[in-house]
């Protein structure tokens, strides 16, 4: 098993989409090589001449063979289309149409595989693209049986040529007009599935985020401290908790209306989100009061984070794009103590940030230090 998973890596890679590629190319390569086989039995069988039977294949395998180290080496990464559908599609039309010059016998096999190979381009090809290859096949297909039927009339009887392109001219492009329009039901399915993805995925961030301030919402935050704090437990790590609360917020409100009010809030939370070091979370936790999650901090370097967020807010030049909005907070910080709820820290948290303020406002308070 171990052989067969390693041979089929270095044939189709690793990467799902380039296997996904590489798969549906070698899928057709397939019906190539029945199709050779079934030209060869008509060599053996004397109704086709070797020598083009055996130019034909060379050609056709030396094709087959560039398409794949094109898609395998990643070389076809730099087109729109890294499958090369198009490109393909056109080549197995064209070596369709020399397989009925070539073998007259057979030639209503070449007719099928060209009927067959439209359809399955409704999977891969937007709807324009099968119509015109539906055109491309019939051009392909009336140039070769024009020319073998005027350099091989005894072979290519040109009334039966008449009456095969007139079939083409009706067969294939409708057949060309259906994979369209099955294409188009699949590109329709696509855009609603990318829309309904998209609705799901708005409403996960409105449930999880604030729609203001694009901060965790409270139902979030209490998801994400009972996963830290679990994990503080388990790694026997500190965690600090922090309440946060703009002073004065209500004069803004009142003094400057309440869509100042917004934009207070909108500027507060990304100076503080910015400030932030990686894996601290900051949450709206109601009104203008927000919650702090420090991880693995003990309460002397949460206090002085908190500080340092408390300067970067007071001093931030990006407070003149709103004049008069300038605010400070207060905030309280606490640590959190193993096997108790997260309720009750941040109680204690709410308890810190009440001697904050009735300290005066703007500035830190640990319950340390209280």
């Amino acid at each position: 098993m171990r052989a067969v998973s390693a041979l089929r890596d270095l044939l189709l890679g690793t990467d799902s989409r380039m296997r996904l590629r590489l798969g549906r190319s070698l899928a057709a390569a397939g019906v190539g090589v029945i199709g050779m086989s079934i030209q060869f039995v008509a060599v053996l069988m004397g109704l086709t001449d070797a020598t083009l039977a055996a130019l034909f294949s060379v050609v056709a395998f030396t094709s087959l063979s560039l398409v794949y180290v094109a898609l395998r080496t990643g070389w076809s990464l730099r087109f729109q289309d890294p499958a090369m559908t198009m490109p393909q599609m056109v080549l197995g039309i064209v070596a369709l149409a020399a397989v009925y010059a070539i073998n007259p016998a057979i030639r209503g096999m070449a007719m099928l595989i060209v009927a067959m190979s439209l359809v399955f381009g409704a999977f891969i090809l937007p709807p324009a693209r099968c119509r015109q290859l539906g055109w491309l096949a019939v051009a392909a297909l009336g140039l070769v049986m024009a020319f073998s039927a005027w350099s091989q009339p005894t072979v290519f009887e040109p009334r039966i040529e008449a009456m095969h392109f007139m079939l083409a001219a009706l067969v294939l492009p409708v057949t060309a007009y259906v994979a369209g329009e099955l294409s188009a039901v699949r590109e329709t399915q696509q855009a609603q599935k990318r829309e309904l993805r998209a609705a799901l995925d708005r409403l996960q961030q409105l449930a999880t985020h604030d729609e203001l301030t694009g901060l965790p919402n409270r139902r979030q935050m209490m998801e994400l401290l009972a996963l830290e704090t679990r994990k503080a437990t388990r790694n026997n790590t500190h965690l600090c908790f922090g309440l946060v609360d703009i002073d004065h917020f209500k004069q803004i409100n009142d003094t400057l209306g309440h869509q100042a009010g917004d934009q207070t809030l909108v500027l507060f939370a990304r100076l503080l989100s910015t400030a932030l070091r990686a894996g601290d979370l900051l949450a709206r936790w109601g009104g203008e009061e927000f919650l702090l999650l420090l991880p693995a901090t003990s309460l002397d370097e949460a206090q002085r984070i908190t500080e340092r967020l408390r300067i970067t807010c007071t001093e931030s030049p990006a407070w003149e794009s709103l004049p008069g909005c300038r605010v400070t907070f207060s905030a309280g910080l606490v640590l959190h103590r193993p096997g108790d709820s997260s309720a009750l820290t941040i109680a204690r948290a709410d308890a810190a940030l009440y001697a904050a303020k009735h300290a005066g406002r703007n500035q830190v308070v640990a319950e340390s230090s209280l």
